[in-house]
């Protein structure tokens, strides 16, 4: 029986699951898995080799040849450290396209779940409540409207000094939503017991708080229930 709890904490782009999941998880002393990073690699990787999203055959013989490891919070393929290449534009304009294809997504699974049985787990994603870890201890879903979650993203942008408009990623975050929702292949959704959590008035530490709470509420309840 597994012992170590799994919190998913899922969302769409901008919802601040990724702030959120890495200070929950400083702060409660649980491992952070950041699935999308872990797609963004494998994008930045077949854009690095030119593969294109419909050329699936190509995917999985180059899918042979990708070592990927997530280790202390950053993402090495073929031993480079991409840690930050995968925040491009370019990563995420082809980023849903990529993670929409079967192919990817099943040989992903496996090493999302590796972390399961082995320590308490943070695990921010698409469909880490309803797929990865559909037995999860405690689920969330983060919200935000298309505006908020596209300022966000932008001004993340600016920091970093990437030279986009605000127009222009705030039509990512549209056609990123379109296509997320609307795959086949695990779609956006809540899982049917996820907490839903509307983030587009609150600032990061306010949702952290809330957050930090539920999971303590739940461990607590656990607690009385096993007593």
């Amino acid at each position: 029986m597994r012992k170590c709890k799994i919190i998913t904490i899922d969302g769409p782009a901008g919802s601040g699951k990724s702030s959120v999941a890495k200070r929950v998880a400083q702060e409660l002393g649980f491992v952070h898995l950041d699935s999308g990073a872990i797609y963004r690699a494998v994008t930045l990787f077949l854009l690095q080799r030119g593969v294109s999203p419909s050329d699936v055959p190509k995917i999985e013989e180059c899918l042979k040849d990708l070592d990927l490891e997530v280790k202390d919070q950053q993402i090495y393929v073929n031993g480079e450290n991409v840690t930050e290449a995968i925040r491009s534009p370019q990563v995420d304009e082809m980023v849903s396209l990529y993670s929409a294809l079967p192919v990817i997504r099943s040989s992903l699974l496996a090493l999302q779940r590796e972390l399961q049985d082995c320590q308490d787990l943070i695990a921010e994603g698409r469909d880490m409540g309803t797929v990865v870890f559909p037995d999860a201890d405690l689920k969330i879903f983060l919200k935000a409207d298309a505006k908020t979650r596209a300022i966000r993203r932008w001004k993340e942008l600016m920091e970093r000094e990437v030279d986009i408009s605000f127009d222009d990623v705030y039509y990512q975050i549209i056609q990123r939503d379109e296509k997320d929702s609307n795959r086949e292949l695990s779609p956006l959704i809540p899982a049917e017991d996820a907490i839903i959590l509307d983030t587009s008035d609150l600032t990061l530490d306010e949702v952290v708080e809330r957050v930090i709470k539920l999971v303590k509420d739940h461990i607590e309840q656990v607690k009385r229930c096993d007593a």
